[in-house]
């Protein structure tokens, strides 16, 4: 592991959980670990700032089984044990579910992300999981904004701290002022077993994603400091200066 790049991620992690008021004392947080680098990043910082951290709070881990019979996350587990983390598995039929409901014009991406979310949310209520941690970086939300903005004609992104549209699961997402560089390299120096999703849309439902990454990367070039400035934006919204239609 390099300690500095944990350092780094840690304090920023930490800036995010208090701006933002993630983690309270007795919170029990369920990490949703996919297999890729930015859960197990999530999961090693929040183990990381739990050791001294003013609250207490519990952590596991999950990972939703998509149902396809090449998804082994049997690595995952045996890390998990010498991590000394719980690990759960929520057994599935994505693909079966997307197979059957994906229309002409619809993400499969997208569809997969409801269902997880919805298992995610029945499996942490019955649990007891007062908190779903997610791994989602800054490159992320200032993606998601972008598309929303030029793709759905919305003002629109991610929060890092989210009630559900259920009223009960709360979401958070620590890892909103990291970049995802950086959980590249961590990931990597963890020596975590990284596993896809075996999914066989995986090819088809990120081309406008990848569209908005590398318009970022362009226009990183003339602007270094672009994601960050586009992520403070989106915290800084001056309502009185936009188009705002008048409502009954």
């Amino acid at each position: 592991m390099k300690k500095h790049l944990l350092k780094t991620m840690t304090r920023l992690a930490g800036k995010a959980i208090g701006d933002f008021g993630l983690i309270e004392d007795g919170d029990r947080i369920l990490v949703a670990l996919s297999g890729g680098k930015d859960s197990w990043s999530l999961l090693h910082i929040l183990m990381a700032l739990r050791q001294r951290a003013p609250v207490n709070y519990e952590l596991a881990a999950t990972t939703v089984h998509p149902g396809a019979s090449s998804f082994d996350h049997s690595a995952l587990g045996k890390r998990l044990a010498q991590d000394g983390i719980n690990h759960y598995v929520i057994p599935g039929n994505i693909v079966g579910i997307v197979n059957d409901k994906l229309d002409e014009g619809t993400s499969p991406c997208s569809l997969c992300s409801r269902l997880r979310r919805g298992m995610l949310y029945t499996f942490a209520a019955r649990g007891g999981w007062n908190k779903i941690a997610l791994g989602h970086h800054l490159d992320d939300f200032v993606e998601t904004f972008l598309l929303n903005l030029f793709f759905n004609g919305s003002i629109k992104g991610m929060s890092p701290n989210l009630l559900a549209d259920d009223g009960h699961n709360r979401v958070i997402r620590p890892l909103v002022y990291i970049k995802e560089a950086m959980t590249r390299e961590f990931a990597q120096s963890l020596g975590v077993p990284i596993i896809g999703c075996s999914c066989p849309y995986q090819e088809m439902g990120g081309s406008r994603r990848q569209w908005a990454k590398a318009l970022l990367a362009r226009l990183e070039k003339d602007v270094p400091d672009i994601k960050s400035s586009i992520l403070a934006g989106m915290g800084n919204v001056r309502h009185r200066h936009l188009v705002i239609r008048k409502r009954d």
